[in-house]
Parts: C-alpha cells; structure tokens; sequence
C-alpha cells in the first residue's frame, strides 16, 4: 500500500460519500431481513432494477474498471451476487491477501486454547540468520498480528531493494511496519504450535465448510530464500469468487449454515483499529486486516490488500462484499485508488429496495 495524494484522496472521499448516501434510504433496505448463504454454487440476482440498482450505472462502472485493466471484478450484496465480469474462477495469487486468511486460521485456534497471543519469540524459540537479541525475543504473537514486531530482519518474498527501519531502532510493540518478516514467521508459530500445514488447515476450517468452490490446498506453496531468512513465505492461489465466499464468512460474523466457523469475538477483534498507519486518518490496521475508518467511507468497513491493489472489502453495514483482481499474473497493476474508484462507481448504483424478495438465478461466470 503507498501513500495517497490529498488531491486524489479528496476525489475519492467525495464520490465514496456519495455512493453510500443510499444506505439511509430505509432501515432494513436492501433484504437484510433474509440473508441468504450460497451453497455450492452462487446466485445472482435475475434483475438489477427489482433487486435495487441502477443497470446503466453498473454498466458504466464496469466500462470503467474495463478502461484500467481490471480482470475480474465481484459485487455481492446479501449474499447474492449484484454483477460480476472477467475471470472470477481462474486461480491467481493473491499476495499479501494472504495474511487476513491466516488471520482466521489464528483466532481459530486461540479460541482452541492452543495459541496465547501473549508468547513471545523467546518462549516459543524463534531465531533467525541474523541472530535475533534479547529485546527482538520478547515480541510477542500479538506484535506479530498487528505489524508491529520491531524485528527489522531480512524476509523472503518481499520487494528487492526494501529499505527497513535500523534494527534496534524501535522495541516491540512502539512502531507499526507492514513487515514480510512478521507475517512469514506467524505461517511458522501456527505449523509449530496446531502441529498443521496452514494451507491444510484452512481447508478443512474453512474452505470445505464453506464449499469453496476452487479451493486445492495443493495450491498452496512455501517460498524459501534462505540466504534472507530462515522463516518461509506463505503463497495461496485462490479464485475470485472464492475470495468473495471468505468475505461474506466475515461479513455474517464467522456463522455459516449454523456453524460458527471463525469465533465471532475474534473477527470483531481483528477487524477493529489496533495501530493507526501511515497512509492517512482513512486507515487503521487490525490483527492482519486493514481498516477504513466511517469519515472516510461512510461506514466503517476492513479489506485485505494484495500485490496489484487485489481487493476484499467488506462494508458490513451494508451486507456489502467486494473483490477486485487487477490481473491473472499481475502483467499490469491497477493503482489503489483506481481499485477503490471501481468499488465507488458500483455503489452509486445502489438504490432503494423496491421488492423484499428479489428474484435469483444460478450465476454463469461466462
């Protein structure tokens, strides 16, 4: 994530404002008061109008994220599927998004008993090439989770050239720093303390439960450079619409056909502000999730962010889930505001409800 101009931030706020001003139309808009859950496959609402929105102005949002590049885009409004387009079934790596699925998989097993955010490096003997000192060992799993380790060592599968913070120059706990290290190294403490590989893990807590449709934990991979570090990256390749499938998880509060999946303390833990960054009042960042705060939006939402400006986003006052993939292999990134515009554009088209029970069909994904 890089730091946005005040012009274009501005812009941006405006039309963002803007688009979610429908939200106050009525209490319960939107069919709030069924919310349904996709089984094996999606449903899409049959009519844009009846379901309450705009089809030209859809349609001008999707000419707009077409202009930029974008590859595959997916709204999704009460667990139906509002419009989708490009390739929302090919698997792609989803980068830094990574690390909000790992996220579930620790509040998982913390509400086991198995993880206490409170351990430390030390306690748990996480060393490293450049041997860690006795002030880097005392962060803790809750450091780890909120970027804000202190530990400036090199990590694979992070940009070339990346200029770090000296070590030393910040204790545990003091600094937030978006840093590979701490996420590499929290893939390393789950395998060690569940005694499960993360991609198998999230497919038996996650993934099958919620009938992904994509979803190989075969896809996952480890990536070694162990000339920066001892302590491996993580890479998933996931699908678009699996991607939306993990979004409304966290939309409905961990719960899917009765089944609490993620505990839903933890997705409310993990979703709220725990360190301000350096982008803006707009961001916050959790327990690996990032944070808009309700003067930016209009509502508070948390999106996972990867390489290419991929977006999740999930407005939940809204029962709004949003993702966006720039492109298959990332040949060409879409910038962040621009990923965020698309989203904008989308939600002008939002309306009022005209019907409680709007008619669905089977999504194609053509």
């Amino acid at each position: 994530m890089g730091c946005r101009n005040s012009t274009g931030r501005s812009a941006f706020i405006v039309l963002f404002l803007s688009a979610l001003s429908f939200s106050a139309v009525d209490g319960q808009s939107h069919h709030k008061l069924n919310r349904p859950i996709p089984d094996t496959a999606w449903q899409q609402y049959a009519s844009l109008e009846k379901a309450g929105w705009s089809a030209p102005q859809v349609n001008r949002a999707r000419q707009f994220a077409d202009s930029l590049g974008a590859k595959a885009v997916m709204l999704v409004e009460n667990g139906v599927i509002v419009t989708e387009w490009g390739d929302n079934t090919g698997l792609a790596p989803v980068f830094s998004i990574r690390k909000s699925l790992l996220s579930a998989l620790y509040g998982i097993y913390i509400a086991k008993g198995v993880v206490d955010t409170t351990m430390t490096l030390g306690a748990l003997g996480i060393d490293d090439r450049q041997k860690l000192t006795r002030i880097e060992k005392s962060a803790t799993i809750a450091d780890l989770l909120t970027a804000r380790s202190g530990v400036y060592h090199p990590a694979a599968f992070e940009p070339p050239g990346m200029q770090k913070p000296d070590r030393g120059s910040s204790v545990p706990g003091q600094r937030w720093y978006y840093n590979n290290w701490d996420f590499n190294v929290l893939g390393v403490i789950f395998e060690r303390l569940t005694g499960q590989r993360i991609f198998q893990a999230f497919e038996e807590h996650i993934a099958a439960p919620i009938q992904m449709q994509d979803y190989d934990s075969g896809w996952g991979a480890y990536h070694y450079q162990p000339e920066r570090s001892r302590h491996p990256a993580y890479t998933i390749r996931m699908s678009a619409r699996d991607l939306a499938r993990f979004g409304l998880l966290y939309e409905r509060k961990g719960l899917w056909e009765g089944r609490q999946l993620v505990p839903e303390e933890w997705i409310a833990r993990s979703t709220t502000p725990k360190t301000d960054v350096p982008y803006g009042q707009d961001y916050a960042y959790g327990y690996l999730w990032w944070i808009y705060g309700e003067s930016v939006l209009g509502h508070e939402a948390f999106f996972a962010s990867g390489s290419g400006s991929q977006l999740l986003v999930v407005i939940p006052a809204l029962d709004i889930v949003y993702v966006m993939r720039a492109s298959a292999e990332l040949e060409r990134g879409v910038n962040g505001l621009e990923a965020r515009e698309i989203l904008a554009k989308l939600l002008t088209a939002r309306m009022s409800a005209t019907g409680s029970h709007p008619r669905t069909i089977p999504a194609t994904f053509d």
